[in-house]
Order: C-alpha cells, then structure tokens, then sequence
C-alpha cells in the first residue's frame, strides 16, 4: 500500500509540473539543451536535435548530483535503459545488468572516449567493469538509442553508450574525497587536473573497500554463508599536448581492479585492468581528422567451489583463469564539410582480440583451457545533408565490418560426468557485415523537431561461445562451444518528436520497432541419468527471433530559482516470435524486461543555502521465467542526496539509496552513505 501511495505520488507531482506552465520564465533549459552536442550518432559533432536517432547527453551535473557512484545505476532513470540489478550488488558476473530498449542483456556498447570497453573474450556477454572510471574525471555520458552498427560497428544492438573524460583544466583544480555507510563500505578519491601552457594533465584514482551484504535465494538452490564483499581500486590519467591551436595529442591510461565475492568462502573473483589510448585531433579550415591506437588488457581468475553431499559443505574445486587477455586497435576518421550544406566523415577501424583461457584444478589431476584470435577490419562512412536553411537534415550511413576468427582450440585431459576427453582444434571462420543506417530530422521551428531512423546492427559471436565450453555444477551442467555460430542481428524503425514550451518544458515522445534475428542462446541436446546423477548438455546456437516494440515518452521541466524536474516512461513488448529449440517459446516475452518503467526526480540547487535530488523508479510486469508462468513483483525506489558546501571548499553530503526497501535477492534495502569533499 505504501509503494502504491508513493507511485501515485509521484504521478500526481508530475501531472501539477505539466500544467503549471505559468511558473516563471526562464531560459535556462531551452538554452542548454539547444546548445548540447554529441559526437556518438555519427562520429562528427553534431548538436543533439540534429541527431537522427533519439539521444541523450548526461552532463557533469548530472552525474555529480547522482546518489550513485557506478555508471549503470546512474544510467538507470533514463528512458529506455534498464538495470536489472539491485545497487547493493555490485560484483559483476557473468551477465550484464543493463539492457536498452528491450534488447536483452549483453546486447549494449559501452565505449571510454570512443574505445570500445566490451571485451570480446571474457565470457559469454563481453563484459564491462561498469565502475572503472572515477567519476569525478567523466564530462558527460552519451546515450545514442537504437542500432550504431553503422557507426560503431558489433555488440551495440540496443544502443551506445560513450563515456567522455575531462580534458585537463585551464586553471588548476584539485579535490578529495572521503565516503562511508552502509555495509562498511569505506571509499576515498582525489582529482587534480591543470594546464602548463600547451601541455595539460589530469589524474584521478579511487579506493573502495566493503563488507557488502548478505544474498538470499529465494529458491534455495544455493548457500550463501558470507557477505558480499568488494575491494575496488581504480585510476585514470590524461595528458595532452596542443602542438598548434588545431592540432593536440593525447595520451589517457587507465588501470582498474577489484576482489568480489560472491557469497561464500571460495566463491568470487579478481580482475586487473589496463587501458591506454593515444589520439590525435586536427582541426582544418574546411577538414577535420583525428586517429587513435589504444590497448586493452585484462587478467582475471574467478575461484569456483563445489558442494560435497556427505559433509554438507563446499569446497574448493578449481580457479578459472583468463591471463593476459588484450584487445587493441586503431582508427583513422576525416569529416569534411562539402558546398556548405553536407557533411562527409569517412574512416576506418581495426582491432584484433586475444583470449587465452586455463583451469586450474584443486582436487584432481585435469588440464583444460581454450584459446582464440579474432580480427576485424572496417571501413565506414556518414554523410550528413541540410536543406531548407537547416530545417530539414537528411543523414545516411554504412560500415562494412570483415571478421576472421583464427586459432580457436580447447581441450580437457578429464572432463567430468560422462563426457570422453577432448582435444578440439577449429578452422579459420569469417563474417561479412553490412550496417546500413539512414534517418531524416525536420525542425517546423525553433523550439520543435520531428524525426525518423532506421538502422541495422548486429553482435558478433565472442570468443568465449565461440572456442569456450562453460561447465558448471561439478560437470552436472555443460554448455559446448560452437565456432558455426552467425553473429546475432536487428533491423528498428523509429519515429518520434520533441519541443520546448514556454522556454521551461521540454518533451520528447518516441516509437521503436525492431526486429531481431538469430540471437544466440543454450540449446539442450541430451538429459541423461548416470549412477543416480543427472547430467544436462547443451551448446550455444542462433535460433531464437524476438520482436520488439514500445515508447519513451520524456519530460523536462525547469521551475525556476534552481528547481529543475524530470520525468519519463518507457513501454516495451519483446515478444519471441521464433525459437527453434522450444517453440512453446512462441509468443511469450523475454525474461527480465518489464513491460512499465516510470521514472521521475528533482533536483535543487541554490549554493547559498542547500543542494538537493530525490529520484524515484517503478517497474512493473516483468517475468521471471521463459513461459511467462511467474511474474516479478513491481519494483519501485526512492533515492535522496542531500549535499551543502561550506567556506567555498568542503562539500558535505548525504545520499540515501532504496528508501521504499526493496531488497531484491539481498538481506539489506536501505543504503545509508556520507562524504565530505575538499576542493583546493
């Protein structure tokens, strides 16, 4: 009853923010919004009602006035983006926690100034570590909906999401920051960022160190018997160089771990991180060229126990090991303004991944591992038209990605269950992807614009499905590789529009059709029973289609006297339409993505006096399993952050997380954390 009062609400609040429109005049919104670029649509800078596809740009306020310290729960309150974990969390597995636009989990592109971070060879859903930047050193968050195959090329088949770093600042800027609450979860970070004539640095780090919580299982499947704990460390610098004042180099390096468990003695993880990126930038008269080569590195072990019947306990049973696994690449892109009305970006990209993978066993004497290559070169094209004196823009794309996968082996001298030992070795593969995209944009005035895209992504296979056979479950459980996987597909169509009114609300309403093929999933290819113990088979394969259909509908609206307000509401029906494996999966929804999201807030900001933001979520219809039998219960939060600055250089703040205590598979809801800031 207290979550349904609340919902409503919020509801009603939003309804008095829509027709009190006689508040007083400001220009503030309108002014931001109109002058907010984005280079994430079509890799040129291009101002955000000028984007073909419905965009979002998280600006540094925003990030700052979060209660939440990782990116994916920051993420959380935008339109068409969910996050199917709870905050308290926070370690990681083997599933990414966020979706868009009802595409599934591990089907989003996650960039750090236009490096792609999703990695390839981890595991089944080239995961991302959402917390390895600090955000003190984030400028802005691009969100780009929708397929940017075209621009961007595999994994972002719902969408993009481009992490932009501070440069360094002009005048000097140095702060620290120290955290605690709940969980004894104690945090400290520090910045300091400055310009030396042409040359600039910025360096920024983190230290986070948690018990965590409790996990539950409402089945009880599993035993958990310690807390959730985390140990995190993270670091990121930036220099740069202007050798004219159009040409500057940069050099950024970021290095990231953490220790996660996950619930038990010898059950969790460890993962270092290590990523450079060196660019170049030159701005012309009439071209603008820009490089970049970067390296990503990662080496993670995840311990797994095993639970022995006659002591009744778990044990340790092995260490999955991923040693210095590296991703790296180069682009080369020139954007060229032609007869004062189109603009042309031409380039193209290269990467090549590695995946080295070992077991090592504690109990018995066993060798298995995998290893693969894979490599990708991709030239790509955009070009952008304006007419009627820059009322009607027209923009097209493509991007031509050639994929070779080489050297994909595994092997195990002893597998478990009744399956014989193997040692497979597989022959080169290739894809040739196509990704066309196309979009036209019409402004009838200053204050409106009107918009429609359609676009083709795609997702390759990772290395891990491809060369990587997953057991779990002391061999009860195994899932093959398959190096004839076809990489997964999606074609949507959307149309939408936004306006000002009244200089003070801003809305924005848009539809999405998509249609998906050929997604990858566990195919069951034998059940057997083995001296009383059941053992189940099964191997990754492309068979399932999904339809996906809804809308984001969004407002803004700024009172006046540092009182701003936000809300929006996402519709989305992702309907399996085809499922080779079980088609009594036919007409039934996806697990996992509600069908309601609403999200609203405020946020207050008067220096003089107190800062302030209160976020509110509710989701709603959400199935927890394949046939739609059992539904989620509705989920809704409450978040407050409460901050003050004091002497012009010590910043108090308090933030409160879950306030409706919704636990969500933890022993804890409510989240309580407090930090001061010194800025020098």
């Amino acid at each position: 009853m207290i979550k349904r009062k609340c919902f409503g609400l919020f509801l009603a609040v939003m309804f008095l923010v829509c027709i009190q429109l006689a508040i007083a005049q400001d220009e503030t919104l309108k002014t931001h919004r109109l002058d907010e670029v984005v280079v994430s649509a079509t890799r040129a800078e291009i101002p955000i009602a000028d984007a073909p596809q419905s965009v979002t740009v998280i600006s540094e306020a925003e990030i700052m006035a979060s209660p939440f310290e990782r990116i994916e729960d920051i993420l959380r309150f935008y339109a068409g983006i969910y996050n199917t974990s709870h905050y308290g969390t926070q370690t990681g597995g083997i599933r990414s926690h966020l979706t868009m636009r009802g595409t599934g989990r591990n089907r989003l592109l996650m960039m750090l100034d236009g490096v792609p971070l999703n990695d390839n060879f981890n595991n089944s859903i080239a995961w991302v570590a959402w917390g390895l930047i600090p955000r003190e050193a984030i400028q802005r968050i691009e969100v780009v909906r929708g397929p940017a195959s075209a621009a961007f090329g595999s994994e972002g088949l719902g969408g993009v999401i481009n992490i932009i770093t501070k440069n360094p600042a002009e005048e000097r800027e140095t702060s620290f920051r120290i955290r605690a609450g709940s969980g004894k979860t104690h945090q400290a970070s520090a910045l300091h960022s400055q310009k030396f004539s042409q040359t600039g640095i910025l360096a920024s780090g983190s230290y986070e160190k948690s018990d965590g919580f409790y996990m539950v299982d409402p089945d009880q499947i599993e035993q958990y018997t310690l807390k959730r704990h985390r140990d995190v460390g993270k670091a990121f610098g930036k220099a740069t160089y202007s050798a004219t004042d159009k040409t500057e180099f940069t050099l950024s390096g970021l290095y990231y771990e953490h220790e996660m468990g996950k619930g038990r003695e010898y059950f969790y993880d460890d993962l270092q991180l290590d990523q450079y990126r060196l660019g170049i930038t030159h701005r012309g008269n009439f071209m603008d060229w820009s490089g970049m080569v970067y390296l990503n590195r990662a080496d993670k072990t995840a311990y797994q126990d095993r639970f022995v019947g006659r002591i009744n306990e778990y044990i340790p049973d092995r260490n999955e090991k991923f040693p210095e696994n590296i991703v790296w690449g180069a682009e080369l892109q020139n954007t060229a303004d032609l007869f004062d009305m189109v603009t042309l970006t031409t380039g193209v990209a290269y990467k090549w991944v590695k995946m080295e993978y070992e077991e090592e066993y504690l109990t018995t004497i066993r060798e298995a591992g995998a290893k693969g290559r894979q490599e990708s070169i991709s030239p790509f094209l955009d070009i952008t038209a304006r007419f009627l004196d820059d009322k009607l823009i027209a923009n097209a794309g493509i991007r031509y990605d050639n994929i070779r996968n080489f050297d994909g082996e595994e092997f195990d001298t002893d597998p478990d269950g009744i399956v014989d030992p193997f040692d497979n070795r597989y022959s080169t593969t290739r894809w040739d992807q196509f990704s066309p995209k196309a979009g036209l944009v019409f402004h009838p005035d200053m204050l409106s614009t009107l918009r429609t895209s359609i676009g083709k992504g795609f997702k390759a296979p990772s290395l891990f499905e491809l060369y990587k056979t997953q057991v779990r479950g002391g061999g009860r459980f195994r899932t093959w590789s398959n190096p004839d996987l076809d990489p997964e597909k999606i074609v949507t169509w959307e149309i939408g529009g936004e306006r000002f009114f009244f200089d003070n609300l801003w809305t924005r309403v848009t539809y999405y059709h998509s249609w998906a093929d050929d997604y990858i999933v566990d195919r069951t290819i034998d059940i057997s029973t083995v001296d009383g113990v059941r053992y189940t088979t099964r191997q990754r394969d492309n068979v399932e289609e999904v339809e996906i259909q809804g809308v984001e509908a969004e407002f803004q609206y700024y009172f006046g006297h540092g009182l701003n307000s936000f809300f929006n509401y996402t519709y989305n029906q992702s309907e399996i339409t085809k499922n080779r494996e079980r088609p009594e999966l036919e007409g039934k929804y996806l697990t996992g993505e509600p069908k309601h999201k609403y999200r609203a807030g405020f946020t207050y900001r008067n220096p003089a006096f107190i800062n302030g933001s209160i976020v509110f979520q509710h989701d709603r219809d959400r199935y927890l399993d394949d046939l739609n039998t059992e539904k989620a219960a509705n989920i809704t939060t409450l978040d407050l952050s409460v901050w003050k600055t004091f002497l012009d250089f010590a910043t108090v703040r308090f933030d409160i997380e879950n306030l409706t205590n919704e636990k969500d598979f933890l022993t804890e809801g409510v989240l309580y954390y407090g930090s001061i800031q010194f800025d020098f």
